[in-house]
This record gives C-alpha cells, structure tokens and sequence, in this order.
C-alpha cells in the first residue's frame, strides 16, 4: 500500500509557511516504518536466497536500521547481530537499547570508528558461511531499488493529483543510497527536482564525490538488470545541506530539538535530534530561502515503535548509557 503524503499546515507558523508537504514513510509496515524497510525487502530475500541464516550489521547506539535490521530480521527467521559505535546519549538512544534488547538482538559495543569495524570484521567471521553482512546504512545499487520504487510510487501520486509535484524533496543523509535513489527515480522522469540531502555526519563520510558513487553504481546496476532502462546519472539533481548538522553525527543542535519535537505534532510520534529533526529545521531553512517551491519531506522515521521495557538486561559493556543524563 502507498504511503501517503499531507500537509504539514499544522506546524505552518513554525515552519514560516504553509503548503509544504511529508511522504509519510513512517506509516510502511506495522511491524516498524522508515527508510530501511523499502531497501529490506531486497537485501533480506537476497540473504534468504543464498541460504544465510544470520545477519550482522553496525550502527550508532540510536541506529534505526539497526532497529530496521533486528525486527524484520527475527520476524523472518535471522538471528541478528549488531555491533554499535559511539553517539551522543539520547533518551531515543536508551529506548533503543532496551527495544533492540527485548526483540533479540544480540549487540556488541564497538566504542570509536576503528575498533567497530573490527569488532564487526570479526563478528561476520564467526558467522562464516551463515552470515550476511549488511554494510552501515545499506547504499548498496539491491537496496537502492527500494527508493527508485518509491520514486515511481510517488509519481503516481503526482500524476493522480494527490500531491502537487515537488521542487525540493527533503531527506536526512549519511551514506546516501536513499538521496541517490531517490535522485536517480526524479532523473527517470525527466522532473526538474531537486533532491536535497541533509547531512547528518561529517563532510569526509557524505560529499558530492561519494555520492556520486552511490549514482553510478545504481544507475549501472540497474541498466544490467533492465533492458529498458537508460542510464540517467548525468542528469541527476541533487544538493547536500550541512547547515543542519551542528557539532556532529548525533549531536543535537536547538533547531533540531525543535524539530524533533515539531515531527510529534505530524505524526504522534515523538521525533529524534540525529535525522528527523535535522531533515524538518532543513525544510524550515529551505522554505525561507525558497519562499515558492513547493517542498516535500520524505519522513524516514518509524511511527511505530518496538516495546523497550525497563526491566530489559542491559549487558555491562553497556551500562554506561543508562547513567548520567542524556544530551536530548
């Protein structure tokens, strides 16, 4: 079923304006919503089909697709391992702790960049020959088919006149295989939309050369696989906004506080300070430097939310989270 996309008049006076516009992507599946679960349903048949039976994948200690990767992982039968690096403490962060916890997973605590991917090296060794490994946000030319398919769902919607079509489509970024798919799809086209990636870590992890990289290898990936498909990435528009960044990958910034908290008047759910809230100060910037452009964002975070009871056992590598107070 198409998610849908509405208004987001209710937070216009925050916004500045009105007529700006949310693909509501939080609401795809009842298990557990945002922008893994398109991309999941390559990459876990592709795991099924070659008989694996674990998955191992990293994220940051708040990491939605590690969230993603647990519960759609266990619901179809995977034993999870997650090897998690340093962020800043959040309350979303501990609920995400306890969630991954309670679902199953099996977490390991990587500290800095260099030790987790170690630790996630060796982690896929022990799974040998049962293990598939998903790389940290999953950019890869299979996963990025779920972003160009929303693509087409959202030009349905467009040509359906549910939506007027955008001049901006918003979306948080980090390794940018959803920014370059969705780039990629408005190419297809020929729409003059701009895709605009809000950058939510450090200009050497996301930048025009690497995301470049993710295009070329999606738009080759998909001229192989469809023969009428025409390569389309000399035509691509897209833009990485860091002005929403603040001190760096999971930092909160006030904007993005208020962001977060501007999400649960849309969608009832409470909002974060990593992507959500970042992505919604980005549209807030863009409407005021873009007084007419009709401006969509494409909302990459779960409504629902899994159970993270407080009773959960937390394993004492992780102790530390639940101690002291939290950033946001």
């Amino acid at each position: 079923v198409p998610t849908p996309v509405e208004s987001m008049d209710a937070i216009a006076p925050w916004l500045g304006r009105s007529g700006l516009f949310m693909k509501r992507d939080d609401l795809i599946s009842p298990l557990y919503g945002g922008n893994k679960v398109r991309r999941w349903e390559f990459v876990l048949a592709d795991a099924r089909r070659k008989g694996k039976t674990r998955i191992v994948t990293v994220g940051g200690l708040a990491s939605t697709q590690a969230m993603a990767t647990t519960l759609f992982g266990k619901s179809l039968g995977f034993d999870v391992t997650v090897v998690l690096f340093d962020q800043p403490v959040t309350q979303f962060g501990r609920d995400s702790i306890r969630g991954l916890l309670h679902a199953g997973a099996e977490l390991e605590y990587g500290g800095g960049y260099t030790a987790t991917a170690w630790k996630a090296w060796r982690a896929s060794r022990r799974a040998a020959s049962d293990g598939y490994f998903i790389m940290p946000g999953a950019s890869n030319p299979l996963a990025n088919l779920g972003f160009i398919d929303a693509m087409l769902e959202l030009k349905q919607q467009v040509d359906a006149k549910e939506t007027p079509r955008p001049d901006l489509i918003v979306v948080p970024t980090g390794s940018a295989g959803t920014l370059a798919a969705l780039a990629l799809g408005a190419a297809r086209f020929g729409w003059p939309t701009e895709i605009v990636g809000t950058r939510i870590t450090t200009a050497l992890a996301t930048n025009r050369f690497i995301v470049d990289g993710v295009i070329k290898r999606t738009d080759q990936s998909l001229a192989r696989r469809a023969s009428n498909w025409e390569p389309v990435r000399q035509k691509v528009r897209y833009s990485i906004y860091g002005g929403a960044l603040g001190k760096g990958y999971g930092y909160p910034t006030p904007a993005a506080i208020e962001g977060a908290e501007q999400l649960e008047v849309l969608t009832g759910a409470k909002g974060e300070v990593t992507y959500s809230g970042k992505a919604l100060a980005t549209v807030r910037d863009l409407a005021r430097t873009h007084p007419k452009a009709n401006i969509l964002l494409w909302n990459t975070l779960s409504t629902v939310r899994p159970p993270s009871p407080a009773d959960v056992a937390i394993p004492s590598a992780l102790a530390w989270m639940f101690e002291g107070d939290v950033v946001a």
